[in-house]
């Protein structure tokens, strides 16, 4: 039985059974690690549910897999809320426009902003602009540097009680900044039902995980405060 997203939106239902998208000739891309499960998809459904922001915010588009999830339940709770995409190779050949041809294709075009600008560039002009949003998810490159700039922005725009969800958490590189998230600004982790997960290539590197504290499943913050640590502040992480 599919979940509850799946039956909200059967565009995203047959591209998650068949594990496949069609670019606009119609041939078929089969789906890869850039693009979030069905698991980490229904998990980012039901938190916009429950929280019901008003403005999202991503980082990475790719084929939209997040994107769906995201509008599916802005459309269901109904009202204005939007999904800004950051995206700079949307239209370029890895992703051929797939993803926002998909948002268009379900009917969310009009609660959609696409931003093809890499991240530093796009970020900077979005707070500038007064930008504020409730929730955020960050998917996008995944080196230490662009992970902790995109947070680093993210934080200037959310407001307090906002939620930022990261992929990958698991990744060494993520795992990172989330120490940087909750020993140097005021944020705490929330519960979004998924299990949490220690899978790595190996038996070691699992368990390294494990004493580590670094679960791979995708892992969801509160701010609690908008806050700034005094200007010599530092804390180990």
């Amino acid at each position: 039985m599919g979940s509850r997203l799946e039956a909200k939106n059967p565009v995203l239902a047959e591209i998650l059974r068949s594990d496949r998208v069609r670019d606009s000739s119609g041939a078929e891309i089969p789906l890869d690690a850039n693009n979030i499960s069905a698991l980490y998809a229904d998990a980012l459904y039901q938190t916009i549910l429950k929280y019901a922001p008003a403005t999202v915010l991503e980082i990475g588009m790719a084929f939209g897999i997040s994107s769906l999830a995201i509008l599916t339940a802005l459309e269901e709770i109904g009202g204005d809320g939007k999904l800004i995409s950051i995206d700079p190779e949307q239209a370029g050949e890895k992703w051929r426009g797939i993803g926002i041809a998909n948002v268009a294709t379900c009917g969310f075009a009009g609660r959609h902003v696409l931003v093809e600008k890499p991240d530093y560039l796009a970020l900077p002009e979005l707070l500038n602009s007064g930008l504020r949003v409730e929730l955020a998810y960050v998917d996008g490159r995944h080196t230490f540097d662009y992970v902790f700039l995109d947070f680093f922005y993210i934080d200037k725009v959310l407001v307090p009680g906002g939620i930022v969800g990261f992929n990958d958490a698991g990744w060494r590189a993520v795992h990172k900044v989330l120490k940087f998230v909750t020993r140097h600004r005021k944020y705490a982790e929330i519960e979004v039902g998924l299990k949490r997960t220690y899978d790595a290539r190996s038996p070691l590197r699992s368990q390294a995980r494990r004493v580590l504290g670094a679960p791979t499943q995708d892992r969801y913050f509160r701010k609690l405060a908008d806050w700034e640590p005094a200007w010599n502040f530092f804390a180990e992480f």
